[in-house]
């Protein structure tokens, strides 16, 4: 893996988008480091990441979800930097744990690609400087995806989340709520979560359950987050297929993403998918 200055980005300015064009080239990015300078700016001013190819968006994150999804695989933490991973990067088996990359050229049919930084009001004198880190062209259709569900609910109890994968490859199923966070002896106001592919379950655990999981495999659970992680023990064979053969043709599977919530009052939870796709599906 080499790395090199990107171009600046524009429009860095409290209170706008700024843009940065990764320009094409017979290279895979697999990761995009966002320096962050000024006279007050850190990663907490940064409000929202959306990455487009051309005019599909494969990237649609707040930067709290970001940082969070970055502290939880156990990334390295400085207030100054926003580290972008299009990898899974404690698998051990090379090149399998860069696949998600984006293959620049192989994208270009698309069109180029495009990082948008939803800078907060807040921020004072922003800038920013980004470093890309490449590895040699894969030529691999496939990319990491962030792709975002919103769901809205005002009781406690069952309900099942409006997602549907369409063919793509999932990795994890982040729920970021909001009321009851949890603690060491209790789950978070997401208390259970389940998931059915085609009738049978594949994932069924309380809060406490899954954070003890994902401690023991050297993952950081996070605050009002729950984490549907099916490569938590890094086994790239653990992606989750959603789509299948029958005869000559191929069928999406049927899949159920059920949550409990705790909280009586109206809860709010964003499902972010993190999922292997091609950049015109979902």
């Amino acid at each position: 893996m080499f790395n090199k200055p990107m171009q600046q980005a524009t429009g860095v300015a409290p209170g706008q988008v700024a843009t940065l064009r990764i320009a094409p080239e017979q290279f895979t990015l697999v990761g995009l480091k966002l320096e962050l300078n000024g006279t007050t700016f850190n990663k907490g001013h940064i409000d929202r990441v959306r990455i487009k190819v051309g005019p599909r968006v494969i990237w649609d994150v707040t930067g709290d979800q970001l940082n969070k999804i970055n502290n939880y695989k156990n990334a390295a933490d400085n207030a100054k930097f926003l580290y972008i991973d299009f990898t899974e990067r404690t698998q051990a088996i090379f090149p399998v744990k860069e696949i998600g990359g984006l293959d620049l050229m192989s994208l270009v049919p698309i069109g180029e690609v495009f990082v948008e930084i939803s800078i907060n009001a807040a921020a004072v004198a922003p800038a920013i400087n980004a470093i890309g880190y490449y590895e040699q062209s894969q030529r691999n259709p496939i990319v990491m995806k962030l792709v975002s569900f919103n769901f809205t609910q005002s009781a406690s109890g069952r309900f099942t989340l409006p997602l549907n994968m369409r063919g793509a490859l999932i990795k994890r199923i982040w729920l970021f709520y909001n009321g009851t966070n949890y603690t060491p002896t209790a789950n978070g106001n997401v208390e259970r979560a389940e998931v059915k592919k085609n009738g049978i379950t594949m994932f069924d655990q309380q809060c406490m359950s899954a954070r003890f999981d994902q401690q023991h495999h050297k993952k950081v659970p996070q605050a009002n987050t729950f984490c549907i992680d099916f490569v938590v023990d890094d086994n790239h064979d653990a992606y989750v297929t959603t789509v299948r053969n029958v005869g000559t043709s191929q069928m999406y599977d049927s899949f159920e993403f059920n949550v409990w919530l705790k909280d009586a009052a109206g809860a709010t939870v964003v499902a972010v998918a993190e999922v292997l796709d091609t950049p015109t599906n979902l």
